[in-house]
């Protein structure tokens, strides 16, 4: 007798990546992360762009961060290139990228924003010193078509919508394409939260040696 139950098939299309690393063991890094981007904080008054309260250096993380920053950003390209393919003849040669650090006080907050002409977004916790708040916050792309025609219903196993909030803790990394809008929540805590930030961008071989940093996009 046939089934009365439909079965169907689940396809789940048009997903949005976000990858979740850890470096192990990586008390060490973040002591001579932390040291450098301190260093820097003192002797170089930053850029506002989304952040409100705080302190962000300008996008030369890679030019004073020295070997720990250096294995930070190999990190982060190893895995841009892990989870990215090629769907023509172009063949990414590596990853032209900018970065920076944050340094935020109690009460600190970015607004919400993307990152303009990137791949990927990544952002890396150096520390997140001791308090509540200061979740990451990554909105469902395809809001708010979602809540204006069924606000009351949800699709069946697949994932979050409306929003994500994720919960930093030193030695996290998190990439996720340039064009996911997300916002930082104000912390409020003691000591400071420490974090790196990168803008990733795939460049053909025969166009890396003509391409040059596009600045702060953010």
């Amino acid at each position: 007798m046939p089934s009365s139950t439909p079965r169907g098939r689940l396809a789940a299309l048009f997903s949005t990546p976000v990858i979740f690393d850890e470096i192990e063991n990586s008390a060490v890094l973040n002591r001579q992360l932390e040291a450098a981007i301190l260093a820097r904080r003192d002797s170089d008054d930053g850029l506002r762009l989304s952040n409100r309260g705080g302190w962000q250096s300008r996008h030369d993380f890679s030019d004073w961060s020295g070997e720990a920053g250096d294995r930070l950003l190999k990190q982060a390209t190893d895995l841009a290139s892990t989870y990215t393919t090629s769907t023509g003849n172009d063949v990414v040669a590596r990853w032209l990228v900018d970065s920076w650090a944050n340094v935020s006080g109690s009460g600190s907050f970015n607004m919400a924003h993307v990152h303009g002409a990137t791949f990927w977004s990544c952002v890396y916790y150096v520390s997140v010193g001791e308090g509540e708040g200061g979740a990451l916050i990554l909105h469902d792309p395809r809001m708010p078509a979602l809540r204006m025609h069924a606000p009351h219903y949800r699709f069946k196993d697949l994932g979050a919508e409306v929003a994500v909030d994720i919960k930093p803790k030193p030695g996290m990394m998190i990439l996720f394409p340039g064009w996911l809008s997300h916002h930082v929540e104000p912390w409020r805590g003691s000591g400071t939260r420490i974090s790196v930030a990168m803008n990733i961008r795939a460049v053909p071989a025969q166009q890396f040696q003509a391409t040059k940093s596009m600045g702060p996009v953010e």
